[in-house]
């Protein structure tokens, strides 16, 4: 099956806030060799963490230049904790930022870990360089498996056809 450019390109924008999920569909879908997976993978979340880096500083600049227009002073906060932001300060205190970089395609999506480890963590280097290396090995095991359930499938048909 032949993907039009705008199909890919809805793609990638879906596959840079929902990686996991959309990663390995559009290789299934469209059986993409390894490397062509894998190179999908990593250019949309790297994407995904250029475009949410960037908005969380946005963001959070003005957030912080609203309160002082608003002249909002900050109190000591009322401590809420639900059991995401549990798992969120489990996650930083145990595995710091690899650990954010490693669940961020997974479980906790591009935009949310990439706001998360703006927020705690104040080098953006090391955030961008971290959060790309949890990219580029979660594209590394999407291609990969996606390769060799496409080679089974293949090996299957083949063999179908044989007995038939």
């Amino acid at each position: 099956m032949e993907t039009g450019w705008i199909e890919t390109f809805i793609f990638l924008l879906l596959a840079s806030v929902k990686f996991a999920i959309a990663v390995p569909f559009f290789i299934l879908e469209n059986k993409l060799t390894f490397l062509q997976g894998f190179l999908f993978g990593v250019s949309s979340g790297l994407f995904g963490i250029l475009t949410f880096m960037f908005l969380s500083t946005i963001i959070l600049r003005f957030w912080h230049w609203l309160k002082e227009q608003l002249g909002i002073k900050r109190r000591k906060p009322q401590k809420v904790f639900t059991k995401r932001s549990r798992m969120m300060v489990r996650i930083k205190s145990k595995y710091g930022l690899a650990g954010i970089a490693l669940l961020s395609p997974i479980i906790i999506s591009i935009p949310i870990g990439v706001f998360l480890a703006m927020r705690y963590f104040k080098n953006k280097n090391k955030v961008f360089l971290y959060m790309w290396g949890g990219v580029i090995l979660w594209s590394l095991i999407f291609a990969s498996s996606a390769s060799l359930i496409i080679k089974i499938f293949k090996t299957l048909d083949l063999a179908l056809a044989i007995v038939s």
